[in-house]
């Protein structure tokens, strides 16, 4: 069915040639959320993302399963890049991009539009690459969490010292107790 011997183009999938896909790839699961409730069609199917997955209306909950779809529609995707482009969508093996800005893909939690433009601006002494492809910047002077904690403690120490000085004062001004008995509780004496 991938749109090559003759057989239906993934452009002219209904829902019930997608949902013989998913069978045929083990999502069995999924059929009636993405076929029945959400009609997805071929193209639709095409320009799914993993965004989409997770997120309202699908919000698939197993991780393994959402990975293991994005794996079988990203070969999907590459046997029908053709079919992508005639939608204006281009196939660049992770996942299609809509160069109208109409399908935005995640790359570390940001758009891809984002994430293209930081990775242009990285430089090799400020950022370190995970082997899975993220970045992380290193850290220049001082980590934000080292701030925080040595803004904290002058703070306590302020605080403490502003307090001992409170105490001492009013120490000194409290009257005898002896000429100004305190006054009695009428709470508490009953």
């Amino acid at each position: 069915m991938a749109g090559n011997g003759g057989q239906l183009s993934v452009r002219h999938w209904t829902p019930k040639h997608v949902g013989r896909w998913l069978r045929e790839e083990g999502f069995c699961d999924y059929v009636d959320l993405l076929c029945n409730k959400h009609r997805l069609d071929g193209t639709s199917l095409l320009t799914l993302s993993e965004y989409d997955l997770r997120s309202p209306p699908l919000e698939l909950k197993v991780l393994g399963d959402i990975k293991r779809l994005m794996v079988s529609l990203r070969k999907l995707q590459k046997q029908n890049a053709d079919v992508l482009e005639e939608l204006g969508l281009s196939y660049d093996g992770h996942s299609p991009q809509n160069s109208a800005g109409g399908v935005d893909w995640l790359c570390n939690g940001e758009s891809a539009r984002d994430c293209d433009a930081v990775l242009d601006t990285l430089s090799g002494d400020q950022y370190h690459q995970y082997n899975n492809g993220k970045y992380k910047q290193q850290p220049r002077r001082l980590d934000p969490e080292y701030w925080k904690t040595i803004i904290s403690s002058v703070y306590v120490v302020f605080v403490f010292g502003f307090t001992s000085f409170v105490m001492v004062i009013v120490h000194e001004r409290v009257p005898d107790m002896r000429t100004y008995p305190p006054l009695p509780d009428i709470f508490l004496d009953r």
